[in-house]
């Protein structure tokens, strides 16, 4: 009796799904949450301008094997848009992440995730009004939906606990970061032709370095003894927070447009609860799980097109 091998036809379905931008951008908020349980766990161990240099000269050795080729090739265009890659670089790597980890280090993290949950809002709100995008009601709804499922977990479907909130020193840094990182996202749809994201990213963490080398060198925080102590956290964050991650997401970005690639920032505070779970002991609660069911039910309806 003769075995027949049936082939698989599932191979390039699944090779076609690994490569949906969708995947790519639900990974980056993935590594985005790690990054920001272990930037609470630094503070006071690193200087937040040291630990956000470190993590974009890792990034940049990580990534610039894979891109230089390209980037080479692209040099000319990008070097006649070098104001332009200057700003990314500044928008979306030096300013934000800075001021994110010397929030933490002020703020609760309740405060500091419901400001940071804000962006697809500015983001949406500036797609419109610069970008002339037409934000249908169902996705400003799926905004709405996706923000109230994330601070339900936040505050644990404890309202209550909404009206005793206090400003912090911290939630001040926020206000820049959400700003910056919400015109990082716009402009990514700026993109000069010929130029590919991957050598892009690459120039703008060359432009992000050169942005804060002055101040690290200044402040005199950028050694190797600051970073001695916490080496595989910094590895995380430059290589899987970072390269892997803005790369995913300036792609994603770029394929589907930046007022429905930005609620997929409220998968955070989920992640955050699965992995709380897997690596903590603790258990999901039942304010997570519902918390989780309307950011998801959210995401459906902010992605939504005309037509489908």
């Amino acid at each position: 009796m003769t075995t027949q091998t049936l082939p698989i036809a599932t191979t390039p379905r699944l090779a076609q799904w690994a490569r949906s931008p969708w995947v790519g951008l639900v990974a980056a908020t993935l590594f985005w949450s790690g990054n920001f349980v272990i930037g609470r766990s630094l503070r006071g161990q690193i200087d937040p301008l040291a630990l956000n240099f470190w993590r974009w000269l890792i990034a940049a050795v990580v990534l610039g094997p894979f891109v230089w080729r390209a980037f080479a090739q692209q040099w000319p265009t990008l070097r006649r848009h070098w104001k332009y890659v200057g700003v990314l670089g500044l928008t979306g790597l030096a300013v934000p992440h800075a001021c994110s980890y010397e929030a933490l280090r002020t703020t609760t993290a309740v405060n500091a995730l419901l400001l940071l949950n804000m962006i697809p809002v500015v983001v949406a709100l500036g797609a419109w009004r610069f970008l002339g995008q037409q934000i249908r009601p169902l996705q400003w709804c799926g905004i709405g939906v996706c923000l109230a499922g994330a601070a339900s977990i936040l505050v644990r479907w404890d309202w209550a606990a909404l009206t005793h909130l206090q400003f912090h020193p911290g939630d001040l840094w926020m206000l820049p970061a959400v700003l910056t990182a919400s015109a990082h996202t716009l402009l990514l749809k700026r993109t000069p032709a010929g130029v590919t994201q991957g050598p892009l990213l690459l120039a703008s963490m060359f432009a992000a370095l050169l942005l804060m080398a002055p101040a690290v060198m200044w402040a005199g925080v950028g050694t190797l003894d600051a970073v001695a102590n916490v080496w595989p956290a910094a590895l995380y964050i430059g290589v899987f927070a970072s390269a892997a991650a803005f790369l995913l997401w300036n792609r994603g970005v770029v394929a589907v447009g930046a007022e429905r690639a930005a609620p997929l920032m409220y998968l955070m505070p989920v992640y955050a609860s699965v992995l709380s779970a897997m690596f903590i002991g603790e258990r999901v609660q039942p304010y997570q799980m519902a918390g989780g069911a309307l950011v998801l039910a959210g995401l459906w309806m902010a992605r939504a097109r005309k037509g489908r």
